[in-house]
């Protein structure tokens, strides 16, 4: 095992604020992650990012798909931490604390690899316009298939660096589009210590929550004062690059309140195929608010509400309950009047359900 060793950054995380006129910002009613949200992306050919500045135009119509049906998830994954969210994609859990105006990378897993930052990662601070730009240090520890220690150390550097005009894959056009790139540079040591750079572009259009396009690099860095064979300087070597539409009419919230079908499997049809004939007494909602529902089958159940922006209020803990009728009472007295969002946990399904606080 090559061993090499690595001083601690000592330097904290600084933002960078170079608001003028905009053409918009992202912000935290907007743009903030929500538990229950879905989306789909489209994994197409690799489209390089361009230049950055203003007035610019991205044609990205005519890209070949790859796969069609990649989906990511939000969700919360453990109701005694409120602040922790989960976004699941391609079989691997990411986990991002998001409080007030900040969101932060805390650690990911998978079938094989369990990281943990020790120092998070910021990800984004809002509100976010055109020029600003945010820098942090993270490092992390970990273990590789439950044998091997792992340790992770890098920065990021995350800059709105472009706007303008984006024609998508669809035939739609987003007039005024906001480019955001998240350099992310690390060392991680283990069996082998290799030197990463992870370069991701992303176009916002206003209105929309999350990107409606992404172009993605990683690249294996390499010193330059090592020679090959020949002699000759080594460069960095890509080894993984694609891009990603985000349709727009796919990125959802996982709202269901019609009749369940009958020809409809469970795992088609998510939490509402256990938790049903809900009724939320009264709503609008004082102090108490009353929840009443059946399950069809055994489950552990428990819920959560949070406000418009996505931030948690209240929770109740979770419980393995039986197949039958049962009740929940959440105390909504303390809150400001206004709409919420009650999102019930059946086992690891979510649904969200609106109540109106007086």
């Amino acid at each position: 095992m090559k061993k090499i060793t690595l001083s601690l950054f000592s330097i904290p995380l600084m933002v960078i604020s170079l608001q003028a006129e905009n053409l918009h910002k992202l912000s935290t009613e907007r743009n903030a992650y929500r538990a229950a949200d879905q989306l789909v992306k489209q994994q197409v050919e690799y489209k390089d990012p361009g230049s950055s500045g203003k007035n610019l135009t991205w044609d990205f119509r005519f890209l070949q798909p790859i796969n069609e049906e990649y989906s990511l998830n939000y969700f919360i994954p453990d109701s005694t931490n409120m602040i922790r969210l989960c976004g699941q994609e391609h079989n691997t859990r990411y986990y991002f604390r998001q409080q007030k105006d900040s969101l932060q990378a805390v650690g990911y897993e998978n079938s094989t690899t369990y990281m943990e930052y020790t120092t998070h990662e910021l990800r984004m601070h809002f509100p976010f316009a055109y020029g600003d730009t945010l820098f942090s240090y993270f490092i992390g520890k970990g273990q590789y298939c439950h044998r091997l220690e792992l340790a992770v150390k890098g920065y990021t550097r995350i800059e709105a660096d472009a706007e303008g005009e984006l024609l998508l894959p669809k035939c739609e056009t987003v007039k005024k589009a906001m480019r955001v790139r998240t350099l992310r540079h690390y060392t991680e040591t283990g069996k082998d210590s290799v030197e990463m750079t992870l370069d991701t572009y992303s176009w916002y259009a206003a209105g929309i929550r999350y990107p409606v396009f992404e172009s993605v690099k990683t690249t294996l860095s390499k010193k330059r004062d090592k020679k090959d064979e020949k002699g000759e300087s080594m460069n960095d070597t890509t080894v993984f690059r694609t891009s990603f539409y985000y349709p727009p009419e796919k990125q959802t919230s996982q709202v269901e309140t019609a009749p369940i079908p009958e020809d409809k499997t469970e795992a088609e049809l998510g939490a509402t195929a256990v938790f049903t004939e809900a009724q939320l007494m009264p709503n609008p909602v004082i102090d108490n608010l009353y929840i009443k529902y059946k399950l069809v089958r055994s489950a552990k159940v428990w819920f959560t509400v949070h406000n418009n922006l996505g931030i948690p209020q209240r929770n109740t803990s979770p419980q393995q309950l039986g197949e039958g009728e049962h009740s929940t009472t959440v105390a909504m007295g303390g809150l400001i009047p206004g709409v919420y969002s009650l999102f019930v946990h059946v086992d690891d399904m979510v649904m969200r359900l609106n109540v109106v606080k007086q």
